[in-house]
């Protein structure tokens, strides 16, 4: 039944996706590119078909919980199955048993279609706002998009205008550097743009609560981090984190109004270097021409400019690996009395409609990779779907092989206690003989157990062994080793004829009583004979 509801959902959208029934509705993403019916087909096969995700989501934490282990094909299957949940309680629980995952060994056979499965579940059911949370926390989580995934939850986003949500997908993808395509880089510079237009100071102010003196509670840790900035995963600021984006996803530029956007993200960014680079490019190319509201805005950045010493505190040392960048003063200088005056005399600013672009640019885009990447995307699933039958077989196959070898042990057990019973009077002495060297099995004089009430005796024994010289433990239960204790003993020459001179060598054995004369004849510095000696023999 819920499968019905679904598809007279998205027969819903269908209709209202197609421009001549209804001229208002935007679409970006085609039906067949989002690949709903190959979808549809991936999630009725014999696996899913045969799981109750109640039972499921029970059966996975309890394994969590107990031993402290689930395989990857059961996540798969859970991931697959949560588009039957019915309530927000059984998403709550899905999300943790994942983040349980996660701190599991299990967790490096990590598939990417795990991640798939979460991103179109989410969104038939309505709760992609959930995502942002767990894409964000990778440490948590560990929940990487590709690149469809990826299409797919920018597009819902983009189509009820939820910028901001949006352009937090595309810093996710920017700081993983994931490869992408034309297709996300049109939603991504639409994301943005966007956003930066309807965005006020509030959203770019940091989350990050001061603590007042009184507050703060110095606790004692192992070690200090060093205060350190990489200028990516460490970067805070929001506004600079929506310019590298806008710039990440506008590189190789090829037209006027990318480059332009690329310009907006390194102002934003404070790469004021950079932006040098962008303009030379712009000069040299006569093709390129520049929006005059992004030159407002640098000019504006370049103004109200201050140097912050704190912002480059902690930065890394400059690499032979990375560009030599140049300070804002200088860039600025540069760009104000230098390029900006070349730009004006070429006639090389002007008026540009951005917003237009970004959207006519992400339709073209979307038609391009309807015809390309449609059966690319469907080729994808079905080969996630075979993986997914792959492991489940082999699973069955490694278990059905361990029960098979449980069994035959057992068996080979029972055979042999039969046969016992069976040929015990003809194996009598032999058997008798078994026992008798299971109870004895070493008669030396070391092996020997000393009776429980000569408890100092036994101690005594093990601590001076009869053929070692070094001691073994101490005569005092509740104290270690003294020094005075075994002061007649610790400057004695190491001895030549000890056991472990000859114990894996027979070459240089020595008979017992030979071992003997000689041992009265080598006597400690004192001139007194050894202290077991003394006592003991």
């Amino acid at each position: 039944m819920f499968r019905l509801v679904q598809h007279a959902f998205r027969a819903s959208n269908y209709a209202l996706k197609r421009p001549f029934l209804c001229l208002s509705t935007r679409t970006y993403l085609t039906d067949a590119y989002q690949a709903f019916d190959k979808w549809d087909e991936a999630l009725t096969n014999d696996i899913l078909k045969k799981t109750n995700i109640s039972e499921l989501l029970i059966d996975v934490e309890d394994k969590l919980i107990r031993k402290k282990y689930v395989s990857s094909l059961d996540m798969e299957i859970l991931a697959a199955k949560l588009t039957h949940v019915e309530t927000t309680e059984d998403l709550k629980l899905a999300e943790g048993i994942l983040e349980k995952f996660r701190h599991t060994p299990e967790a490096l056979e990590f598939q990417p279609s795990l991640a798939y499965s979460l991103v179109r579940n989410y969104l038939d059911l309505g709760q992609k706002e959930r995502l942002l949370p767990i894409l964000g926390d990778k440490v948590k989580y560990g929940i990487f998009l590709d690149r469809f995934s990826a299409n797919l939850l920018l597009n819902a986003f983009l189509l009820e205008k939820k910028y901001q949500d949006a352009a937090q997908i595309c810093t996710d993808l920017m700081l993983q550097d994931q490869d992408d395509d034309q297709l996300t880089r049109a939603l991504a510079v639409n994301a943005c743009y966007n956003y930066y237009l309807i965005a006020t100071e509030e959203d770019f102010k940091s989350n990050v609560i001061e603590e007042e003196d009184e507050d703060i509670v110095k606790v004692k840790v192992q070690f200090v981090r060093n205060i350190t900035n990489d200028d990516h995963f460490d970067l805070a600021d929001k506004r600079k984190l929506l310019g590298k984006t806008l710039a990440y996803f506008s590189r190789d530029a090829n037209n006027s109004h990318i480059v332009s956007l690329q310009i907006l993200g390194y102002t934003l960014y404070k790469k004021f270097g950079r932006v040098c680079d962008t303009l030379q490019t712009v000069l040299d190319n006569g093709k390129l021409q520049l929006d005059e509201g992004i030159i407002n805005i640098l000019e504006k950045e370049l103004d109200e400019y201050v140097y912050n010493p704190a912002e480059f505190k902690g930065n890394l040392p400059q690499s032979p690996y990375r560009r030599l960048e140049l300070i804002p003063e200088a860039a600025r200088v540069i760009i104000k009395e230098k390029l900006l005056p070349k730009l004006r005399e070429q006639n090389k600013i002007v008026a540009m409609d951005l917003k237009q672009f970004v959207e006519t640019n992400l339709i073209e885009q979307a038609a391009l990779a309807d015809k390309r990447d449609t059966t690319k995307h469907e080729q994808q699933i079905a080969i996630w779907t075979r993986e997914r039958q792959e492991q489940l077989d082999d699973q069955i196959h490694r278990f059905v092989i361990d029960e098979k070898k449980a069994n035959l042990m057992e068996r080979l057990r029972l055979l042999e206690e039969r046969d016992e019973l069976l040929n015990f009077f003809e194996n009598e002495s032999r058997i008798v003989m078994h026992s008798h060297e299971k109870e004895f099995a070493d008669e030396n004089f070391e092996d020997v157990r000393a009776p429980g009430e000569h408890e100092y005796f036994e101690l005594a024994r093990q601590h001076y062994h009869w053929d070692r010289m070094e001691p073994r433990r101490s005569l005092h239960l509740d104290k270690k080793l003294r020094d005075d204790e075994m002061s007649d003993v610790r400057d004695w020459p190491p001895y030549k004829y000890l056991a472990e001179n000859w114990k894996y060598d027979l070459v240089d054995y020595v008979p017992l009583n030979e071992k003997m004369k000689r041992r009265k004849e080598d006597l400690p510095p004192s001139g007194k004979p050894p202290y077991y000696k003394q006592f003991f023999f």
